[in-house]
């Protein structure tokens, strides 16, 4: 029993290392919800074991199938673009070291935390910086209502030089239109730069930037 409830902890302070990077990037599922997933799965797993004639492994597939419905949940499509896969894909590593710990493998789930919070913090920067196309920056443009809003957003591609998908169209103050564009940039890119010759589009008479 006592052996038991020591790896529940484990499985619930590993699980909660993964819980509080994803809290910190402000993602949907955070530290509570990873903690929960990991405490969860690892008491399936025990209890799966001390059951008569039971076997664990089993028990951890039910686990994997579970876990999938609650990773879908964290998977959201905005406009043209899906968000989420990076948490799902956290829960899904929680939930296989609670499993890890619910086994008595407690040292292998730590490890498995440790490559898991390198990849989702070191990895973050390397993915930014040399694969910057996978980003998506949102661009807003403040359009006057007389002007061509299919002609500004064509222009606005332009000026940008690289893929424009267009998220949001939402009406502003003053008869205005507030288009949201999302653009991956170029690598190198000023901000500056990129303001100025969007705001001396015709039509444009605001710009936002966002990194």
């Amino acid at each position: 029993m006592g052996h038991d409830l020591l790896l529940l902890l484990v499985a619930a302070g590993l699980g909660g290392a993964i819980g509080l990077e994803r809290e910190f990037g402000a993602q949907p599922a955070g530290f509570r919800t990873h903690v929960l997933v990991s405490l969860g799965a690892a008491l399936f797993t025990i209890a799966g074991a001390d059951a008569a004639h039971a076997d664990p492994t089993r028990v951890a597939a039910q686990v994997v199938t579970g876990i999938g419905f609650l990773g879908a949940g964290a998977i959201l499509r905005d406009g043209g673009s899906v968000k989420g896969l990076t948490t799902a894909a956290s829960l899904f590593v929680t939930a296989a070291v609670g499993v890890a710990c619910g086994l008595d493998s407690a040292a292998l789930a730590a490890i498995a935390v440790g490559v898991a919070l390198v990849v989702l913090t070191g990895l973050k920067q390397l993915e930014r910086e040399y694969f910057p196309r996978r980003r998506g920056h949102p661009v807003l443009l403040e359009i006057i209502d007389t002007a061509d809003v299919r002609a500004v957003v064509g222009a606005a591609r332009t000026v940008l030089d690289c893929d424009v998908s267009v998220r949001k169209v939402d009406r502003g103050h003053s008869d205005r239109t507030v288009v949201t564009l999302s653009s991956p940039l170029h690598k190198g890119y000023d901000l500056l730069d990129l303001a100025v010759r969007l705001r001396a589009l015709d039509g444009v008479v605001g710009v936002e930037l966002g990194s």
